[in-house]
C-alpha cells in the first residue's frame, strides 16, 4: 500500500491508512496515486507421514487390513510450485479544511490480497488448487491538530472483499456424510468425520471437485491514530486498526459424478445429481492491529524511523463454510439442504517490526531502505497451501524524485520471504511437508501538491511584493524525511533607531524619551 516513504510517522496523504493522526499536520492539498505489480514464488513438497490405503479401495472403517495399505502413498510427494502475478493500485488524497486545524483525507487501497494457482492433481489438492482473495478498503478520514506537538485522527472504511476457491473436497472428512452412512437404512460403519484418521482419507470415490465463487463480502472497519512531535527531531505515533468480519456469499459447484453417489445407494436413500449447484457462505475475520511508531532526525539529511505492531491474528480462528442447495438434501439419511463444513485455522497473534532509513541524496532526490521481520501466524497443526506462512524477513529500497516543487515521482521495490519451513506435526497429516515463499512488489507513484502550504505562505508574507521562490527537494520534512528547513525571515530595513524589544510577557515597552 502506497510507497516506501509512508509510515506511521510520515506526514503525507497515505496517512489515511498508516496513521490518520498525521493528517492534522498536513497544511496543503496532496494527491498520491500509484500502480504496482505483485510477483512471487510459492513452493510446497508434501510429506505423507501417515498410512493410506490404496486410493481405489472402499474400506470405510478401521482397522484397515495391512494388505490394503499402499506403501507408495507414504513419504515425499512431487513438489508443486506457484508463481503468483497480479496488479495492485492505490490512491490517497488529503486536503486542509480549516487552516492549521482540520484536514480531511480519503483513500482506496488493498491491504490484503492472495493469488494462488497450483496443479489440480498435485498432492496439495485437498488443501487448495487455486485461491484468489482480494480485500479493498475505501476510507474517509479526518485529522485535527490540537497543538503544534499533537494531532489526532480517525477514519472509517468500507471493506469490499472478493474470493474464489477451488479444491478437492474429501467426503471422508465431512461429519454429515459420516452420520448419513452410519444411520438406517444404509447402516454402514465408518471412521469418517473431521477427526478421521489418514487410513480412511483421500479415497478416490470420496474425493469430489469443489469450486466456490466468486463470493463477495461487504463490511466496515475503522482506524484511529495519534501523532506527536515533542521536538523538531523526534516523531512518535500510536495507531489502532480495527479488524473486519468477512461474510462472503457466492455460488458453488460440487462434482458428484460417481456411481457411488448417483445410483449405487439410491434404493437406500443416497442419490445426488452429477453436478450439485447452490449457494455458499464463508465467514472469516481480518485481524485487529496496534502499532507504535517513532522517527528521529539523526542528521540534517538523514532520518531513521521504525514501527512495531502487535497483530491479533487469533481472530482468524476458523473459516465458517456453509453450503446450501436442494440437491444436497438426502431426507432418508437425515442430511438437509444446508451442510456446514468449518475449516479450523487456530492462528496465533504475531509481531511485526520494521526499520527505515531515509536520506536526501541531492536537493531533488530522496532515497530509502528498509528491513523488517514478521513472526508466523499459522501453527504447524493447521498450516497448509491455502495459507502458507512462516517467519518472514522483509527488505526494500525506494526513491522520490522532485520533478517540480509540487510534483514528484516515487519508485519502490519491496520483497519478503519465509525461512524454509518443514512441518511434521500437521493435524491428520494434511499439511506436513516443506513450505517456501517469496513475494515482491514493484510500484510507481506520483505525488502532486496544491497550494503554497504553511512555509510557502510565510515566505510570501515576509517578501512583501517579491514573489516567493519554489522550494527545492523531494518534498517537505513530512514526505522526504529530511531536516525541517528553517523559515527564512526577510532582512529588516535600516531604521534610525533600533526596533523595540518584547518583554517576557510579549508586550512592547514604550520608546525611551528623547535625549
Amino acid at each position: 500500500m502506497s510507497h516506501g516513504q509512508s509510515s506511521p510517522v510520515s506526514r503525507d496523504a497515505a496517512a489515511v491508512h498508516y496513521n490518520p493522526g498525521q493528517l492534522g499536520f498536513i497544511d496543503r492539498t496532496e494527491l498520491d496515486v500509484g500502480l504496482g505489480l505483485i510477483f512471487g514464488s510459492i513452493g510446497y513438497q508434501r510429506e505423507r507421514r501417515g498410512q493410506y490405503q490404496y486410493a481405489d479401495n472402499f474400506d470405510f472403517a478401521e482397522p484397515i487390513d495391512p494388505a490394503d495399505i499402499d506403501p507408495s502413498r507414504t513419504g515425499l510427494a512431487p513438489a508443486v510450485k506457484a508463481t503468483p502475478v497480479g496488479p495492485i493500485l492505490d490512491a490517497f488524497v488529503a486536503f486542509p479544511v480549516i487552516a492549521d486545524r482540520l484536514t480531511l483525507g480519503a483513500g482506496f487501497y488493498i491491504p490484503y490480497a492472495a493469488i494462488l494457482s497450483l496443479p489440480e492433481d498435485g498432492a496439495q489438492r485437498y488443501q487448495a488448487q487455486s485461491v484468489t482473495l482480494i480485500s479493498t478498503h475505501t476510507t474517509v478520514s479526518a485529522g485535527v491538530k490540537l497543538h503544534d506537538v499533537i494531532s489526532l485522527g480517525a477514519g472509517v472504511s468500507y471493506v469490499l472483499s472478493i474470493m474464489e476457491l477451488s479444491k478437492v473436497q474429501d467426503f471422508g472428512a465431512v461429519q454429515s456424510f459420516a452420520d448419513g452412512l452410519a444411520a438406517s437404512p444404509i447402516n454402514q460403519p465408518n471412521s469418517f468425520g473431521p477427526d478421521a484418521p489418514s487410513t480412511v482419507r483421500e479415497l478416490d470415490v470420496l474425493s469430489r471437485q469443489a469450486r466456490i465463487g466468486p463470493a463477495v463480502s461487504h463490511g466496515v472497519s475503522f482506524n484511529a491514530g495519534v501523532a506527536l512531535r515533542p521536538t523538531k527531531k523526534l516523531d512518535l505515533a500510536l495507531v489502532y486498526q480495527h479488524g473486519s468480519r468477512m461474510r462472503l456469499k457466492g455460488d458453488f459447484t460440487l462434482d458428484m459424478n460417481d456411481d457411488f453417489f448417483t445410483q449405487d445407494l439410491a434404493a437406500q436413500g443416497l442419490q445426488f445429481p452429477p453436478l450439485v449447484k447452490g449457494q455458499a457462505k464463508l465467514g472469516l475475520s481480518l485481524p485487529k492491529r496496534l502499532t507504535l511508531g517513532a522517527g528521529y532526525q539523526v542528521h540534517p539529511k538523514v532520518k531513521l524511523d521504525g514501527s512495531f505492531s502487535y497483530v491479533f491474528y487469533s481472530d482468524f480462528d476458523v473459516v465458517d463454510i456453509e453450503l446450501s442447495s436442494p440437491d444436497l438434501a438426502q431426507p432418508a439419511l437425515g442430511i438437509g439442504e444446508t451442510v456446514p463444513q468449518d475449516l479450523v485455522r487456530s492462528w496465533k497473534n504475531t509481531v511485526h517490526a520494521e526499520l527505515n532509513a531515509r536520506g536526501q541524496a541531492t536537493p531533488k532526490l530522496l532515497i530509502s531502505g528498509s528491513v523488517g521481520y514478521h513472526s508466523g501466524a499459522s501453527p504447524d497443526s493447521t498450516v497448509d497451501m491455502a495459507s502458507p506462512d512462516g517467519h518472514r524477513l522483509l527488505g526494500g529500497v525506494g526513491m522520490e524524485y522532485a520533478i517540480r516543487e509540487r510534483f514528484s515521482i516515487l519508485g519502490d521495490l519491496k520483497v519478503q520471504g519465509i525461512l524454509p519451513r518443514t512441518v511434521t506435526d500437521s493435524d491428520y497429516d494434511l499439511g506436513n511437508g516443506t513450505y517456501k515463499l517469496f513475494l515482491g512488489v514493484a510500484a510507481v507513484h506520483a505525488r502532486i501538491k496544491f497550494g503554497a502550504g504553511k512555509r510557502g505562505k510565510k515566505k510570501a508574507a515576509g517578501d512583501g511584493e517579491a514573489e516567493a521562490k519554489p522550494e527545492e527537494g523531494a518534498g517537505d520534512e513530512a514526505d522526504a524525511g529530511g531536516a525541517e528547513p528553517e523559515a527564512v525571515e526577510p532582512a529588516p530595513k535600516p531604521t534610525s533607531t533600533p526596533p523595540p524589544a518584547e518583554t517576557d510577557d510579549g508586550a512592547v515597552p514604550p520608546p525611551p524619551p528623547p535625549a
